[in-house]
């Protein structure tokens, strides 16, 4: 019997957001060298927006869970959404996550999220806020971040939603790396255009 692959359903940022992006948190850090220390940052070549989080998956599921992928992407037509702003998981007295925001008016990515975990994780919670997460507090209990918050400078961007990709996470040495087993398009854009 294999070992379990820890995967998930995310869409990546393309790559104009995430040089502006990388941009601003590299002014954020250095801005704020005090702070710096006290997170474990993610690597703007692994940022993106998780859809469905499936855990420990069998390694022999891989082929049912592309084909579940594929059923979900091709009934959804891409589209954009406005980015912008800085948020913090649970509070900025405590942030244990600071997040890249993105706005989701219609609930288009909503709804992504809700038939994918239908079609692959019906057991998954259903609980949903689109977000980049940028870091992750060192300390357990979190730490106090209200006055980065008020100052931070992030770009307003847009994110193409065009594409749903099935990652395996890797743990250990380091910050986890993230592997694309399949890159699934979103049929052809409709009914949303371009900001």
């Amino acid at each position: 019997m294999s070992e379990a692959w820890r995967c998930f359903v995310a869409v990546p940022l393309d790559e104009a957001l995430r040089s502006a992006l990388a941009g601003a948190v590299a002014g954020l850090r250095a801005g704020h060298q005090e702070l710096d220390a006290g997170w474990r940052w993610s690597q703007p070549d692994q940022w993106h927006i998780t859809l469905a989080f499936l855990g420990a998956t069998s390694p022999a599921s891989r082929n049912q869970l592309e084909d579940a992928l594929r059923r979900v992407a091709t009934g959804c037509h891409a589209f954009w959404l406005p980015t912008g702003g800085l948020g913090v998981f649970p509070t900025p007295r405590a942030a244990r996550v600071l997040w890249y925001g993105v706005d989701d008016p219609e609930g288009r990515l909503r709804q992504l999220a809700e038939e994918l975990r239908r079609e692959i994780s019906p057991d998954a919670p259903a609980s949903f806020h689109p977000h980049v997460t940028l870091g992750r507090a060192r300390h357990r209990h979190g730490s106090p971040v209200a006055d980065l918050l008020r100052s931070a400078r992030m770009p307003a961007g847009r994110l193409r939603v065009d594409q749903a990709v099935l990652f395996r996470s890797h743990l250990g040495g380091g910050p986890a790396r993230y592997e694309a087993l399949a890159v699934t398009p979103l049929a052809s854009e409709g009914g949303s255009a371009a900001p």
